[in-house]
């Protein structure tokens, strides 16, 4: 079993320095401080104040965002200066694994305005970085030099040997397409192929020199004359918590480029792993995030189209913290099925996150005696196996464990899967409501009958006695500044305050130090 054993980042505060302008406080470690509990910090920040190198650095830390502002109780950099905002702009690290290369973001959230090398970002948007970037949080004359305030983000050695900028023209992907800028900057890659950075050229500001935003473009290679399915099913999808595709590309040697949104905040796997675990989160987190999923999936199912591998490593946060935005990624073996309501037969999928139904078998061997691994036991499958997935994924999230689990092998998953059996006396289940485990257990139905669709799953009591709320907060802090579509059912009276059984759990850092 996955157990649940949540180890917390520290990050070591500096005492306080005599003879520094008290122009901000922070929690703030010197150079040789930044050896984090895990191991080294990955990267950090230098802070320099009015043109004076302040010799102070801001680790970042997987699992831990770092906020800069004049909010005291939220920010964990501090600042007076009245033009920057409560929280100016948010600092965080994603590492998808521990062999990856950990990606580093910023994004602004200020009235006033954060410059990345000297180009304003946009407002809400996200920005990877690179070793030596500059962050200025705000600008003006010579005169206000000594309220000026800039980050220097800098990477750890180790790190930056990894980054290889030649690695790209080895791979032959084109530089551009269309309006499509290509960089050199892989945020992913895999047996599917490789992600990269990208920018839009046509989102040029002439009176504004706005950074370019951040896209990605997924680069997969084809078959000869073959169209990935997974871009013409993303092609026509638009919804909140579906990954967008804006545009996509074959060239002469068959490498398919898919451009989409950037989904800078990681996947849940990673969002939940700690150490070699994984950690349950807040019953109310979860329910979030699993209001979103079935939002997501109504959708897919109303335009006949199942995921079919639905699972914590294929689920994008936008930033990792909760009340975040999800999004769902990797169609890759999706399946539209028409008007015609098919079945499906094929066996695809993640074992751990698949429903009995598809039809992986213990016995690999027993593969051998189909011209094609088909599901026979109960004529195909529907949509419903999506929901299962759900299940597991519910179940994981609110106690770290995986129902069926087992020891760990393909085989003993398989075996408890299709017994269904699932043990609410665990100690993790403790704090769970029961109309949790009660959606948890219909939606880990082994009789497909029983199992809920994804319209029922929304009705289901621990949705529907907390709806008004999950739609309160799905649109102030899931669909603003989004274009994509609104939920009916959400009335003009949005932007009362929220009810106080609301509550997203978020930790609050430590008591500042105010350098003098």
């Amino acid at each position: 079993m996955y157990v649940s054993n949540f180890i917390k980042d520290q990050i070591y505060n500096r005492k306080k320095k005599s003879g520094m302008r008290p122009l901000y406080s922070c929690n703030l470690a010197t150079k040789d401080d930044i050896e984090m509990a895990g191991g080294v910090a990955p990267a950090h920040l230098e802070v320099n104040v009015g043109g004076y190198n302040t010799e102070q650095t801001i680790p970042i830390v997987k699992h831990q965002l770092v906020k800069v502002g004049r909010n005291d109780k939220e920010c964990q950099l501090v600042l007076t200066n009245p033009s920057i905002s409560s929280v100016h702009c948010v600092f965080w690290c994603v590492f998808f694994d521990e062999d990856s290369i950990p990606m580093f973001y910023v994004k602004d959230c200020s009235l006033n305005g954060t410059y990345l090398n000297g180009l304003l970002l946009k407002r809400d948007k996200t920005y990877l970085l690179k070793h030596c970037d500059v962050i200025e949080l705000s600008q003006g004359s010579e005169e206000n030099d000594i309220k000026k305030t800039r980050l220097v983000f800098m990477i750890n050695d180790d790190l930056q040997s990894s980054l290889d900028p030649k690695l790209l023209d080895q791979m032959g992907f084109l530089r551009e397409v269309d309006q499509w800028e290509i960089t050199n900057r892989i945020v992913g890659n895999g047996t599917f192929g490789h992600v990269l950075i990208t920018h839009n050229s046509k989102e040029r500001d002439e009176d504004v020199c706005y950074h370019p935003e951040n896209y990605a473009v997924k680069i997969i290679k084809l078959k000869p004359n073959k169209f990935d399915k997974e871009a013409r099913i993303l092609l026509r999808l638009d919804h909140p918590n579906i990954i967008k595709v804006y545009h996509t590309f074959c060239d002469r040697n068959n490498h398919l480029y898919i451009f989409q949104d950037l989904i800078p905040g990681g996947d849940l796997f990673s969002y939940l792993a700690k150490g070699d675990c994984l950690t349950s989160m807040s019953e109310t987190e979860s329910l979030l995030i699993v209001f979103q999923i079935l939002q997501a999936l109504n959708y897919l199912h109303d335009q006949d189209i199942v995921h079919r591998d639905l699972k914590l490593d294929n689920i994008l946060l936008c930033t990792p913290e909760p009340c975040t935005r999800i999004v769902l990624a990797d169609f890759g073996i999706a399946k539209d099925l028409n008007s015609n309501k098919e079945r499906m037969h094929t066996v695809v999928g993640t074992p751990e996150y698949c429903a009995p139904e598809v039809g992986f078998r213990a016995n690999r061997k027993a593969y051998q005696s189909f011209s094609r691994a088909a599901t026979l036991e109960q004529r195909g499958y529907d949509s419903k196996c999506d929901l299962w997935s759900l299940g597991v994924i519910t179940h994981i999230m609110l106690t770290g464990i995986s129902p069926f689990y087992g020891d760990g092998s393909e085989r003993s998953i398989i075996q408890n899967a299709k017994i269904g059996k699932l043990n609410f006396k665990l100690k993790q289940w403790d704090i769970v409501s029961d109309n949790a485990k009660s959606f948890v257990k219909d939606l880990l139905q082994t009789d497909v009958v029983k199992r809920l669709n994804s319209k029922q799953g929304l009705k289901h009591i621990w949705i529907a006695k907390h709806l008004s709320q999950l739609e309160r907060l799905y649109y102030k802090k899931i669909l603003c500044n989004n274009e994509g579509p609104k939920l009916e059912s959400i009335n003009s009276d949005w932007k009362r305050k929220l009810p106080k059984s609301v509550i997203i759990s978020q930790a609050i850092p430590k008591k500042k130090k105010v350098l003098e």
